[in-house]
């Protein structure tokens, strides 16, 4: 399994793409609370902006990791721009916003990187630069595997809540359920978290790695944020833990396997019930009420590692 040390150039690469196409939804999809419009869709084949507006027209931005291309649609025709080795974010990004101003989409983006350490503007960035396919198509397999598994989770939840997304920001997969409550503790000059941490949620997510974690790793985080010391009653499955440095339940994935999924099931579970008991989540059972329909066949199998 991909370990972030294998890929790191690759990943920086790819985050900034993913920026690009983050910041066009920003600009151009309808807004909603916690910032869940600028979310980027997970595909088949990579990630993707989905349907954005401007003026009268439509377009989408997409990163295509199987044949290695980004894909450009416009509502009056698409264009391509391959991904590859030593092509830098200044050029993707020149050649982006120069396909969609010849199809008439004129959407000035905010050029500067966010939450990353190098925060050179994208039509400058001659330094990311990296591509490799063989990684690419790693990659793809945890995306969609972590993708897969937090749908299995959350989709039954009777309950406000966000599906899993990418978030360009920090370049993780999450899902989040919602509680009607307000909590504000920052700031309108702090953009980015004014706006997402207003209210109560639990967040459920995957990252790739990072210093302290050598590969892919899922975690459960509550807002309002628990402090270092925070213990709790409820069961937990060994392999996870509360980390008390990020103050979020972790698990550390091994495999991609049937028994991974479940293993996840039950860990956001668990998490659910732990955070939503500390922050006094009241009348939650609604959520939890079995679904009134057949399982379809996915339900009954939802994962196989046999070969394709």
């Amino acid at each position: 399994m991909l370990k972030l040390a294998n890929w790191k150039d690759e990943k920086e690469t790819l985050h900034r793409l993913s920026q690009i196409l983050g910041k066009h939804k920003l600009a151009s999809a309808f807004q909603e609370p916690q910032w869940q419009h600028v979310v980027l869709d997970i595909t088949t084949t990579g990630f993707s902006t989905g349907i954005l507006f401007y003026q009268s027209s439509t377009y989408s931005v997409s990163v295509n990791l199987v044949k290695h291309m980004i894909l450009i649609e416009t509502n009056d025709g698409e264009e391509t721009i391959p991904l590859k080795d030593g092509v830098t974010i200044q050029s993707y990004y020149q050649q982006i916003q120069d396909a969609l101003h010849r199809h008439g989409i004129e959407v000035a983006i905010n050029e500067r990187p966010q939450e990353v350490e190098d925060t050179t503007p994208f039509s400058e960035d001659t330094t990311h630069c990296h591509y490799d396919e063989s990684v690419s198509r790693e990659v793809l397999k945890l995306m969609t595997f972590a993708t897969r598994a937090l749908q299995y989770f959350i989709a039954p939840y009777r309950a406000r809540k966000m599906k899993p997304g990418l978030f360009w920001g920090t370049f993780d997969i999450s899902c989040l359920v919602h509680y009607n409550a307000f909590h504000e503790m920052f700031e309108p000059s702090q953009i980015i978290e004014y706006a997402a941490f207003d209210e109560h949620f639990i967040e459920f997510g995957f990252w790739f790695g990072d210093d302290r974690f050598e590969g892919p790793t899922f975690f459960v985080l509550p807002y309002p944020f628990v402090s270092q010391d925070f213990t709790f009653d409820q069961p937990l499955i060994s392999d996870a833990y509360f980390d008390r440095q990020l103050t979020e339940l972790i698990y550390e994935m091994k495999a991609m396997t049937p028994e991974t999924l479940d293993t996840l099931s039950t860990f956001f579970n668990q998490g659910f019930e732990i955070f939503k008991t500390h922050l006094s989540w009241e009348n939650c059972q609604h959520f939890l009420v079995p679904l009134k329909m057949n399982t379809n066949q996915i339900q009954e199998t939802p994962y196989t590692d046999s070969p394709q």
